[in-house]
């Protein structure tokens, strides 16, 4: 029995990091048979805003809106009620107790999750761009444990961090983790510094892999999503 009745059609979230609404709707048609969870970030929701949401949901699929909502509390809960009957499954919002407690006062259907600290930052980013001398691991779980005691459903943490933050932070919350690659040895190749693998990320107390480039470049996406499925389904025994 798999934890928490996550279908394995589920546990890979597939991001939808193109510029066009019929980029899309192409990847998400080539793809579906395996992949039944999909990411609209930024990129691509300015490009098809709710419309592309509506289309993948009416397909029967999940959606995880990923625009990271960082902005005065109120605006935030005003925000997330615009997703009220829209289909979105998670929506992530940065970190901060402010924002995510707004987040879920907006009392509507969809997981909150929090924004912890970045895949694409590495340890030295935490001196130049925050003036913090700590641990990428410390500032990650301690954002963890406020996010989880203001009310969200989840947090999204790079699968380095996964083991601990399971170990010292209890309850029932999700993680979900990007800086998904085939192997490790991809590492330096873009612009992802914590990354693990697929199986590494389950196995470590994540709940969902996010996964984009890797299967989008593929020359064979299909058989690298059954790869990857296989090191999910093993992780979980």
């Amino acid at each position: 029995m798999e934890p928490k009745g996550i279908p394995l059609n589920e546990r890979i979230i597939f991001a939808l990091d193109v510029d066009s609404a019929e980029q899309a709707k192409k990847l998400v048609k080539r793809l579906e048979s395996h992949i039944r969870f999909y990411k609209v970030g930024l990129q691509l929701f300015l490009a098809g805003w709710f419309p592309v949401v509506k289309w993948i949901a009416e397909r029967g699929h999940k959606v995880m809106l990923d625009l990271k909502f960082y902005d005065i509390p109120q605006t935030v809960k005003l925000a997330v009620g615009q997703l009220r009957g829209k289909g979105v499954t998670f929506v992530t919002v940065h970190g901060n107790e402010p924002i995510v407690e707004a987040a879920v006062e907006a009392g509507i259907d969809v997981k909150v999750l929090a924004v912890t600290v970045l895949t694409s930052f590495g340890q030295e980013d935490m001196q130049n761009f925050f003036g913090l001398r700590c641990k990428v691991e410390e500032m990650v779980v301690e954002r963890a444990r406020r996010a989880i005691d203001s009310g969200a459903a989840g947090i999204v943490a790079s699968g380095l961090e996964a083991p601990r933050l399971r170990r010292e932070l209890e309850g029932d919350y999700l993680i979900i983790t990007p800086g998904i690659r085939p192997a490790v040895t991809d590492a330096g190749r873009d612009d992802q510094k914590r990354i693990v693998t697929a199986g590494q990320a389950i196995r470590g107390g994540a709940d969902y892999v996010v996964v984009g480039r890797p299967i989008r470049d593929a020359d064979a996406p299909i058989s690298l999503i059954e790869t990857m499925q296989e090191e999910i389904a093993t992780s979980l025994q």
